[in-house]
């Protein structure tokens, strides 16, 4: 049997102690369900409390899940209510556009995609699938959020991010600042051929009526069918069908 890693067996105690969460369980008793050494559980689980993925009771030294383990419970919940909600938002994109159409939240320092419907043109360009984190900028939804924030944010995730956007065919940041001033003037992103070579997108950020930001509408296709004319024409659809949505909807923040 392979001998597991420190990161595996940190997991294994916090599924054990999930497992536990309502009535708790104690230190030796993690030892003895998993077959770990005190002190390398210790160790562990020491950690993990530390991270706040886990949390120790004084009074009967139990332990029990953590505040973080309660907010990312929240944060799926929440993205996986808002990717519902906006189903039939991308599905009315991707029907009037005939192109696969992308739904991305800021995570961290990330776009994460939460939302993906297809269309109906023979060649689709489902550049990322449910579930990809990317640098925010890399994609067109990212980018268009990048533009509707203040400078000063802006700047923080481009300075962030500078040496992971190396990684995606040399994005250099002067590039990107000069996308995001296009990107404020014509109210529209365009990237293309950085996450998935030969595929262009055009982003939108999708806010509600009180104007927060709530995550960012693109649509993807292949770069010859990406022209310049073609381009404004899938903004404009996804800024009507925006539009549409929040007529019907209420759509609240996050």
């Amino acid at each position: 049997m392979a001998t597991l890693t420190s990161v595996q067996k940190a997991v294994r105690i916090l599924k054990t102690i999930e497992q536990h969460h309502e009535s708790g369980i104690r230190l030796v008793d993690i030892c003895a369900e998993l077959s770990l050494e005190k002190p390398t559980a210790l160790r562990l689980v020491t950690q993990l409390v530390k991270e706040q993925l886990v949390t120790r009771q004084p009074r009967n030294k139990k332990y029990h899940l953590g505040a973080y383990c309660r907010q990312l419970g929240e944060t799926l919940q929440a993205h996986s209510s808002l990717a519902a909600r906006c189903s039939p938002l991308l599905k009315r994109i991707s029907a009037r556009s005939e192109d696969a159409s992308f739904l991305v939240v800021i995570q961290g320092l990330d776009t994460l995609c939460i939302g993906r419907e297809a269309g109906s043109y023979p060649i689709q360009a489902l550049a990322i699938p449910v579930g990809n984190r990317q640098p925010i900028g890399v994609g067109a939804g990212g980018l268009a959020m990048l533009a509707d924030l203040d400078h000063e944010t802006t700047e923080h995730y481009l300075r962030a991010n500078r040496s992971r956007f190396l990684k995606y065919k040399s994005l250099k940041l002067d590039e990107l600042r000069m996308r995001i001033e296009k990107a404020k003037k014509k109210g529209y992103a365009v990237i293309g051929s950085h996450a998935v070579s030969g595929v262009v997108g055009v982003g939108v950020t999708l806010k509600n009526r009180e104007e927060e930001i709530v995550g960012g509408i693109s649509v993807a296709s292949l770069d010859y069918r990406m022209t310049q004319k073609r381009q404004e024409l899938v903004a404009r659809i996804i800024k009507e069908e925006i539009a549409a949505f929040l007529d019907k909807r209420s759509l609240a923040k996050g």
